[in-house]
């Protein structure tokens, strides 16, 4: 009856396929914030957002801004069903992706903080002979929150609408295996999500649903019974899916994923700002604590020496600021998320469109620098660039072979089959490229596209520029 697909991290992982890291892209926030005039912020914003609907196709954009451990501002625009001409409300309800491992990552460190649960314990001390993954007894559960644990395994999706069920927590654990030594190598891993949701059942002796609702969710005022299951209450307010082709919204299949707690999850953006404001105000919202403030500190602090991710979310220091950030995506769904502790300030942006992350990112930073008291540029164009196939002779292809760093360990490895091309980045789909001329490639799954390069006009090929919202060198490797 249903399809099951196995696929790697390249739709819930914490930035979208071949996006690497979760760093802005220059300074942020530097003034006084409390004393930021916020209608003129909101107003700068609601000019962006209106210009990148407009330029992109993108169906509906919704923002919540937080200052001084409050959300001081909501706003949406578009539309959550295009066919049906329904606007998106800060009531519409949109996935969150890969934003919610902070919340998961919360959940585990309340448990912590109750001595029901060690950082440092090694998971197959806690999941006991029977279930211990072979060869993992030095991973722990910093690890697996920090995506150090050398650990993978496949990550199950399945189309809304069949009759077959993504595999349990549990199956999870079963699957999972070691690749390389914990502590070492920063490698993004869904499935290390999914098995704290189990963890977190062993633990609380309560569902991971009801667990997160109860003590996280409802005492930030989210009135919600069940984490990952929508009410039908709420269902009426979600944002439908979409991608954009030609600037245009396209309607994309709704999914499912076994790895829920690792971002299958749905809300508003009101709600994961509240979430983030109390991140950001040592782990309180509007009086109710969830966390202590030790905790939160833990949490917001890069874990392993050179990598910029703490428990559950990105850690960035740029300037000599703190900022915590991480995107999410699903299929028809982007969503970011950033926070400076030391302002008070941050934003969260969710959209209906898998096409949306080359805008939704560069309107966050904008949202950050104008909480931040700045007065930026202009965003520039989003709107989406068409390429005409070309024919080349597939021998030309080879001087491209080889791998290519995008980033600390992301690595794009490029191949050739008969006269078919390709790009893999790490852990994630091989992807089909299309030439557009000799040395210019683009991909039709994603919107990106790159360059072929050489640093010496008679040499050979030593990188390729990478573009997708952003220019980025990638270095041949190899």
């Amino acid at each position: 009856m249903g399809v099951r697909m196995r696929m790697s991290n390249v739709s819930i992982a914490g930035a979208t396929w071949m996006v690497v890291g979760l760093c802005l892209a220059g300074p942020v926030a530097s003034q006084d914030a409390a004393a930021v005039d916020l209608d003129g912020v909101t107003a700068r914003l609601e000019t962006e957002i209106h210009k990148v609907l407009e330029e992109t196709g993108i169906p509906a954009i919704s923002v919540a801004l937080v200052r001084d451990g409050d959300v001081v501002w909501t706003g949406a625009y578009g539309y959550a069903n295009v066919g049906g001409s329904v606007p998106a409300t800060t009531g519409t309800y949109f996935s969150t992706g890969s934003t919610f491992k902070f919340v998961t990552a919360t959940a585990i460190m309340q448990l912590v903080e109750r001595g029901d649960l060690e950082l440092d314990t090694p998971l197959n001390e806690f999941v006991g002979p029977d279930l211990a993954i072979e060869g993992a007894d030095d991973v722990t559960f910093r690890h697996l929150l920090s995506h150090h644990s050398g650990l993978q395994g496949p990550v199950g999706i399945v189309p809304l609408w069949s009759r077959e069920a993504p595999r349990t927590p549990l199956e999870l654990l079963e699957g999972t295996t070691r690749t390389g030594p914990p502590g070492e190598e920063y490698r993004y891993c869904n499935e290390c999500y999914g098995i704290m949701a189990w963890v977190v059942e062993k633990v609380s002796n309560r569902s991971y649903d009801e667990y997160v609702a109860e003590s996280i969710l409802q005492p930030l005022g989210i009135d919600i019974a069940s984490a990952s299951v929508p009410t039908p209450a709420m269902v009426e307010h979600m944002a439908l899916p979409y991608t954009i082709q030609d600037n245009a919204a396209v309607p994309t299949a709704q999914v499912r994923y076994d790895v829920y707690s690792a971002g299958d999850i749905y809300l508003r953006a009101e709600d994961m700002a509240r979430f983030l404001a109390a991140q950001l105000n040592g782990g309180i919202f509007r009086g109710e604590r969830i966390l202590s403030e030790t905790s939160a500190s833990e949490m917001q602090h890069q874990q392993f020496d050179g990598q910029s991710y703490g428990l559950g979310t990105g850690v960035v220091e740029n300037e000599g600021r703190l900022l915590l950030q991480h995107s999410g995506a699903i299929p028809g769904f982007n969503s970011i998320s950033i926070g400076e502790p030391a302002a008070g300030i941050g934003v969260y942006i969710m959209s209906n469109s898998g096409s949306s992350g080359k805008a939704i990112g560069p309107l966050s930073q904008l949202a950050m620098r104008l909480m931040g008291g700045e007065d930026p540029e202009p965003l520039p164009s989003f709107a989406t660039t068409t390429f005409t196939e070309v024919a080349i002779e597939p021998a030309t292809f080879d001087e491209y072979v080889g791998e290519y760093e995008l980033g600390p360990g992301f690595i794009l490895t490029v191949s050739r089959e008969g006269s078919d091309f390709y790009v893999q980045a790490t852990d994630q789909q091989r992807l089909g490229l299309f030439a557009s001329s000799d040395v210019d490639f683009f991909l039709k799954v994603v919107e990106a596209n790159l360059t072929f390069g050489r640093d010496d006009p008679d040499g050979p090929i030593t990188h390729m520029m990478f573009r997708r919202g952003q220019e980025q060198r990638a270095n041949r490797v190899r």
